[in-house]
């Protein structure tokens, strides 16, 4: 049986996050002292961050459940429009390929990917019901972690996804006459067959 830290977060999930810090074990003592304090973590280490709107990553996330494709932790940034999506270590240094695949109607909206150098905050081991600044959109899941880590969101997935949701909250009338023929033949696809 795995041991918990006292706030309820499970000591594995503590130690990867810990891991991302320059001081492992004394994050994990600052955290313990201070549950409910959001996380400053360097990105680079264990994960790296795509960040786009909020309303862009939870459409995204539910064609990623639609899809039956794993969904990763996120988080929301309750101060802005932004969320955050934990993604592998080294995807920064590959998303302008990765985005160069895929369909963006409007380049000047591509979700950027932050890696070495930045950092992202998260929420505390126990976040307070007041004021903060940021929350889990989707929790790390421990049941689906390979070893100590969480499965994180795959970032070829999460782009053709994100593109996806991009294309589905754009107006009509904003579409180039070629996405809104893309639009029509998608929806004949995914009309019902009659038989």
């Amino acid at each position: 049986m795995e041991s918990c830290t006292v706030t309820g977060e499970p000591e594995r999930l503590s130690a990867w996050f810990a891991a991302a810090t320059p001081s492992p074990m004394e994050s994990m003592s600052a955290w313990r002292r201070a549950p409910d304090f959001p996380r400053r973590l360097p990105t680079g280490i264990t994960f790296d961050v795509v960040l786009a709107h909020r309303t862009l990553v939870e459409l995204a996330y539910d064609i990623l459940r639609r899809y039956e494709q794993t969904v990763g932790p996120a988080v929301r940034f309750t101060n802005l429009t932004t969320a955050a999506v934990l993604v592998p270590p080294g995807t920064a240094s590959r998303w302008g390929k990765l985005v160069a695949g895929a369909s963006w109607l409007d380049r000047s909206a591509v979700p950027m990917c932050l890696g070495a150098g930045h950092a992202v905050r998260i929420p505390g081991l126990t976040p307070s019901v007041q004021d903060v600044p940021v929350e889990w959109l989707e929790a790390p899941n421990t049941e689906s972690a390979i070893g100590d880590a969480p499965l994180l969101t795959a970032p070829v997935q999460l782009v053709r996804c994100l593109a996806e949701a991009r294309f589905l909250l754009t107006p009509d009338d904003e579409r180039s006459p070629l996405s809104r023929a893309v639009s029509a033949v998608r929806a004949v696809l995914r009309a019902p067959q009659r038989t």
